[in-house]
């Protein structure tokens, strides 16, 4: 494992690394919760420079070859995995809970959390600047562009854009090149 400068780790003993690992300069992995696993890190996996994970009674689960880019935040109200050989550029959050907004007399800090949970397929490829809100799942070998933000399901082999993103073809279909 290679560790850099400033790591934080909150409740350690409800974080699991693999081998060969590098989480880089700058990087908090906050364990909290009664009920949770926490984080699990598989093997050959890096995260980088000033990135987040984030578990609140919730599980991150990173499987073997994930890459994280700098700056970047993970958020688990109940459950985020990113399978193996993701790839994620820099800037990307994926959300894994939200807070309740229902009772106008209450302020919203003040009315209970929810999570659905994030779910990646394997191979799955994440421009730079990528939102994925709560209850997404992602099919394997998708590519999301720069910029999107991810609010439904996307499926295998996608290859999707915009706000919110839509899917523009399968990746498995020729493409265009006129």
């Amino acid at each position: 494992m290679v560790f850099g400068c400033n790591l934080n780790l909150r409740h350690p003993h409800k974080i699991q690394i693999g081998d060969h690992v590098i989480i880089d300069d700058n990087c908090l992995l906050d364990a909290k919760g009664d009920t949770n696993q926490g984080i699990l890190i598989g093997d050959n996996v890096f995260i980088g420079r000033n990135t987040i994970l984030s578990s609140k009674n919730g599980d991150i689960i990173l499987e073997k070859h994930v890459n994280i880019g700098f700056n970047s935040y993970i958020f688990s109200g109940s459950s985020v995995r990113l399978k193996e050989n993701c790839l994620v550029a820099a800037y990307c959050y994926f959300i894994g809970g939200d807070h309740s907004a229902s009772e106008l007399d209450k302020t919203v800090y003040e009315q209970h959390s929810l999570s659905k949970g994030i779910e990646i397929g394997s191979n799955c490829w994440f421009g730079a600047d990528v939102k994925v809100q709560d209850g997404v799942t992602i099919g394997d070998h998708s590519v999301i562009g720069t910029g999107a933000v991810v609010t439904r399901p996307l499926p295998e082999y996608s290859v999707s854009v915009g706000i919110p993103a839509k899917v523009i073809r399968d990746r498995r279909s020729p493409q265009n090149n006129s």
